[in-house]
């Protein structure tokens, strides 16, 4: 479902915590954001007004077959993007985040003037891991695939699990530019959003797998914003030929992690497309 100026025009206007109204705490987040490694970011507790983040907690779509599964070595996860089949309150919190309020504040922090949101949604919406679940290092995509000269520039993941102990893992890990060192590993608290610019460095993932309870999903809201496309097209290692803007996501390890052919081969196919039951045969 595309949203509309419409569905934003009519969604509540007190989606969102205080924070929002107050000046002074916009300006400190954008200090933050601005002057932070290993790249532009910000934690933002009490990201939506407390009753609607309890509702919206509670009202994710029961059934996982609904869901699309990536179930992989490189990432497991539930995604859910119909917006129109999700409940009112959903509903409504993904229209707030198109609202003008809300992009004059991010306006603000990011010092970006030309921030759009996404009527797409894509890569968005309600994101569930479950026990083992995980998200190899990796960089999203740089270029809209469905939207002409339009680039992601700005990542919102909101942790919506109630009760989550921090002993099941699930932090958000960024790392440096060089993949050589995590600088930051942000934990699963509720209403809490990790809000970060995306860069050709901004790694970022949760590479070590969830130990959550058999029932228990760590749940996340996602969203991103555009900015015109002003990033170059980048070239081969030897700089001989173009070979465009990343469309998928890039995927790469950490030092720790040792050598797996087929992780490997993976990490050479995602960046194209989706990986298939097909190429998990060694």
């Amino acid at each position: 479902m595309k949203i509309t100026q419409e569905n934003i025009n009519n969604c509540d206007s007190n989606i969102f915590g205080e924070w929002i109204n107050n000046e002074k705490i916009i300006n400190e987040l954008s200090i933050k954001f601005n002057n932070v490694e290993p790249f532009e970011h910000i934690i933002l507790p009490n990201f939506l007004n407390g009753e609607i983040a309890d509702k919206i907690s509670e009202e994710y779509p029961s059934d996982l077959n609904t869901y699309h599964k990536y179930n992989n070595p490189l990432e497991i996860k539930y995604a859910y993007d119909d917006i129109s089949n999700m409940s009112e309150n959903l509903q409504n919190v993904f229209y707030a985040l198109c609202s003008v309020k809300l992009l004059n504040v991010f306006k603000k922090i990011t010092r970006k003037e030309n921030i759009e949101y996404d009527p797409t949604c894509h890569g968005g919406g309600l994101h569930l891991h479950p026990n083992n679940g995980r998200l190899h290092m990796h960089l999203d995509y740089e270029k809209h695939p469905l939207l002409e000269n339009r680039q992601r520039y700005l990542n919102i993941i909101l942790y919506l699990s109630k009760d989550y102990k921090e002993e099941w893992g699930g932090k958000t890990e960024l790392w440096n530019s060089d993949m050589s060192k995590c600088i930051v590993k942000s934990p699963v608290q509720f209403n809490t959003a990790l809000i970060f610019k995306t860069t050709e460095k901004s790694w970022h993932g949760m590479p070590e797998p969830i130990k959550c309870p058999e029932d228990i999903h760590r749940k996340t809201l996602a969203y991103y914003y555009l900015i015109p496309l002003e990033n170059k097209s980048s070239f081969d290692k030897l700089g001989s030929s173009e070979v465009g803007y990343r469309t998928k996501a890039v995927f790469t390890k950490r030092p720790e992690d040792k050598y797996d052919p087929l992780i490997e081969k993976l990490y050479k196919i995602r960046p194209h497309r989706r990986i298939t039951e097909e190429d998990l045969i060694t």
